[in-house]
């Protein structure tokens, strides 16, 4: 039996706060699912799904941990409306053998506001929620702001995440 966390995000970009959470999972799961969001459930604006699924590739192998792995799998399933964690459980899970458990990773503001997540009682029902902490307060937000306002990024993110972003603009700032 495998205890598989599951970690959806915009990862737009991954940051030093994501990777505390893949951190924190590691230590009640197997392994962790790092899947980045096709098109966002509350309509986020994000970099292209091709970049962002780049950048997870990048942060994965930056963290040098073969429990950890990118699923992009988001775009195999979505339809013009968004995909919900519901609908990516229930895709990983047709994936996994019977005795295989999943675990959706939630910080703590998605945990409070868990009952506004779509099919939610289905979801506690057959899978298990897994929250976690913030303990890292960098968040994709932080990097944003920095790389427009041409400020370094290195100690927000990873290695190879950080370099990606300097030679892919993709986040308003003007070119030099």
């Amino acid at each position: 039996m495998s205890r598989i966390a599951v970690m959806g995000s915009a990862f737009n970009p991954p940051s030093l706060g994501h990777k505390d959470v893949v951190e924190q999972a590691l230590t009640q799961c197997d392994q962790v699912w790092l899947v980045p969001a096709f098109r966002h459930a509350w309509g986020k604006n994000m970099a292209p799904y091709e970049y962002r699924c780049q950048m997870v590739k990048l942060f994965t192998q930056d963290l040098a941990d073969p429990r950890v792995s990118m699923h992009a799998i988001e775009h195999k399933i979505a339809t013009d409306k968004p995909v919900y964690s519901f609908d990516l459980l229930e895709a990983l899970q047709a994936q996994l053998r019977p005795e295989d458990q999943l675990f959706l990773v939630i910080g703590p503001d998605n945990a409070a506001a868990f009952d506004k997540f779509y099919r939610a009682d289905d979801i506690r029902h057959r899978w298990q929620l897994l929250v976690v902490k913030e303990r890292v307060s960098v968040r994709s937000t932080k990097i944003r702001a920095a790389l427009q306002h041409h400020k370094p990024v290195s100690a927000m993110t990873t290695p190879g995440v950080a370099a990606f972003l300097a030679t892919h603009p993709m986040y308003g700032e003007a070119s030099s």
